[in-house]
C-alpha cells in the first residue's frame, strides 16, 4: 500500500496594482491626416500619399483617421472626383474620416459614390444631409479598448462650400450636438475622440464644454497646430497638403488613459510605398501629359496671402478683369489654393492655384453695393480678397459700413454710391459663398461658363513670362 505524501498548496496573492504595474500600460498608437486636398504626389519634395503610407506603415498604428478635406485641389484627384484618394486610403487602412466643407465640391452624388467605395465610415454628427450613409460616430476597438469617434464639421460649411452643392444640408451647433449625443456614446466606449473639421475657436469651445473629451484630432484652417493643450484636452492638427502626418500615443491602465503624447512627422525625404504607387499609376497615366504642359515662366515665386495684398492674387484678379472686359474684378481669396514656384509654369500649376469648377461671371453693381462687397471681402471675411481695377483703403477700427475709407478706379476717379460699375467675379461669390450676399443684387448678370483656371492659363500664355509685383491696390489700417 502506497503512502500518500502531504501536498503543500501555496497560493500567492499579488495586489491588483502590482499586477497591472508588472503588465505595463496598454499602448495605443493613432496616426492621422487632415486637409490632404488631393495632394497624391509630392510637391517641391514635400508630401505625397505614398510617402504618407510609408510613415504610417512603419509606425504600425492601431488606429488611422482623417479629419476632412481629403480631396479637391489637384488635377490627379479632381479629374476622378476623389476616387484615387479613396482607393489609397482603403489600402492604407483608415478607420474613419470626418466630412470637411470641400467634401461637397464634386456634388452630393459623387460624395455618396465615394462613401460606397470606402471601407471606412464618413462621419459628421452635426450635419443633416440627404446622404443617409453619413454616420454621427463610430465605435472602434483596439487592443481591447473601445474608442468612440465622433465627427464634427465646421458650422460655416454652408458658406464655405458652393451653395449649389449643399442644397438640403443643414448645420447644427457643435456643442448642442455633443450634449445630445454623449449620453448615447458613453456606455459604448472607454475613450472618446473628437475627429473634427473646425476652426480653432470651435475646438477650444468643445474642449471647454466637454473635458471628458481628452483628444481632438482636427483640421480645416490649414495651420500646423500640434500638439496644443486646452487644460487636459490634447489637440493635434497636421497642416495642409500632407506636409505632416500626426501621431498620438495613448497609454491606458485599467482602460483609463494614463498618458497622452502627440507629435507631427514631416513628410520629406521618405521612400514611397510601392503598393500605393502602383494604385496611382493608371490614374497618373491619364493626366500626366496635360499636367506637364508648359504655359509660361515665373521669374520668381508667385506667392499669395490671406492677410494682405499678394502678387498671385493680383495676377488672378487682373486675368479675370481682362477676360471679363470690366472695370473691376473680385475673387474670394479662398479660391486661390497655392503658390506658383519660380521657373516653368505648367498647366498643372495653374490647376492647383484654381482647382474648383467655378466659372466667370460679369454683372453691374452700384458703387454702394461694390463698397459693401469690398468691406466684406477685405475686412470681415476670411482673408483679403483679390481685386483688380480698383484701389481701396480700409480702416478696421471704424464701425461696420464705414470701413472703406477710399475706393477709386485706376484713372483716379472715386467710386460713387449711385453710379453703376461693371464687375467680373465668379459663380461662388454670386451664389452667396463666403457670405457675399450683396453681389446677387447686381444687374445684367452674365454666366460665361468659362472655368476660372482656363482664364488664368490664357493670361499666362499670352504673356509667357510672369513677374510678381505689388502696386498698393489694397491698403488696410
Amino acid at each position: 500500500m502506497r503512502r500518500l505524501l502531504p501536498v503543500l498548496l501555496v497560493i500567492i496573492i499579488v495586489p491588483a496594482g502590482s499586477w497591472f504595474a508588472a503588465q505595463g500600460p496598454t499602448r495605443i498608437v493613432i496616426m492621422h491626416t487632415n486637409d490632404l486636398h488631393g495632394q497624391l504626389l509630392p510637391r517641391d519634395g514635400v508630401g505625397g500619399i505614398a510617402e504618407i503610407a510609408s510613415i504610417i506603415r512603419n509606425a504600425k498604428p492601431n488606429l488611422i483617421f482623417d479629419a476632412g478635406d481629403y480631396s479637391t485641389g489637384t488635377f490627379l484627384a479632381d479629374e476622378f472626383k476623389g476616387a484615387p484618394m479613396i482607393q489609397v486610403m482603403n489600402k492604407i487602412g483608415y478607420d474613419a474620416l470626418t466630412l470637411g466643407n470641400h467634401e461637397f465640391d464634386y456634388g452630393q452624388d459623387a460624395l455618396r459614390q465615394r462613401m460606397h467605395e470606402a471601407k471606412f465610415p464618413f462621419l459628421s454628427a452635426n450635419l443633416r444631409t440627404p446622404i443617409r450613409e453619413i454616420k454621427k460616430y463610430t465605435i472602434v476597438i483596439a487592443r481591447g479598448i473601445r474608442f468612440g469617434v465622433i465627427g464634427l464639421t465646421t458650422e460655416d460649411v454652408k458658406t464655405q462650400s458652393h451653395p449649389n452643392k449643399v442644397v438640403g444640408v443643414s448645420v447644427l451647433d457643435t456643442v448642442k450636438t455633443l450634449e445630445q449625443l454623449l449620453p448615447e456614446i458613453r456606455p459604448k466606449c472607454d475613450f472618446i475622440i473628437a475627429l473634427v473639421h473646425l476652426e480653432d475657436y470651435e475646438d477650444k469651445r468643445i474642449a471647454s464644454a466637454f473635458p471628458e473629451i481628452r483628444l481632438i484630432i482636427g483640421g480645416h484652417n490649414h495651420d500646423t497646430l500640434g500638439p496644443i493643450w486646452f487644460d487636459k484636452t490634447l489637440v493635434n492638427k497636421t497642416g495642409v497638403a500632407g506636409h505632416n502626418v500626426g501621431r498620438v500615443d495613448l497609454d491606458f491602465v485599467n482602460k483609463q488613459v494614463a498618458r497622452m503624447e502627440a507629435k507631427l512627422i514631416p513628410v520629406k525625404n521618405v521612400r514611397p510605398d510601392a503598393t500605393i504607387i502602383k494604385i496611382l499609376e493608371p490614374f497618373n497615366e491619364k493626366v500626366k501629359v496635360k499636367m506637364a504642359e508648359v504655359i509660361g515662366e515665373a521669374t520668381d515665386d508667385l506667392l499669395f496671402s490671406r492677410a494682405a495684398e499678394s502678387p498671385l492674387a493680383n495676377i488672378v484678379a487682373d486675368a479675370f478683369r481682362e477676360k471679363g472686359k470690366t472695370q473691376v474684378a473680385l475673387e474670394n481669396i479662398g479660391g486661390i489654393r497655392t503658390k506658383i514656384s519660380k521657373g516653368k509654369i505648367t498647366w498643372g500649376n495653374a490647376f492647383e492655384v484654381l482647382p474648383f469648377q467655378n466659372t466667370l461671371m460679369t454683372l453691374k453693381m452700384t458703387g454702394a453695393q461694390l463698397k459693401k462687397t469690398l468691406e466684406r471681402g477685405l475686412v470681415t471675411s476670411v482673408g483679403i480678397m483679390a481685386v483688380s481695377g480698383v484701389r481701396v483703403q480700409l480702416d478696421r477700427t471704424k464701425p461696420p459700413g464705414q470701413r472703406v475709407v477710399s475706393a477709386v478706379l485706376l484713372d483716379g476717379s472715386p467710386i460713387e454710391d449711385s453710379k453703376l460699375y461693371t464687375v467680373t467675379t465668379n459663380d461662388f461669390i454670386l451664389a452667396g459663398g463666403d457670405g457675399f450676399t450683396e453681389v446677387a443684387n447686381g444687374t445684367d448678370i452674365v454666366e460665361t461658363s468659362i472655368i476660372l483656371r482656363d482664364v488664368l492659363v490664357d493670361y499666362i500664355k499670352s504673356r509667357r513670362t510672369i513677374s510678381p509685383k505689388l502696386d498698393g491696390r489694397i491698403v488696410v489700417n
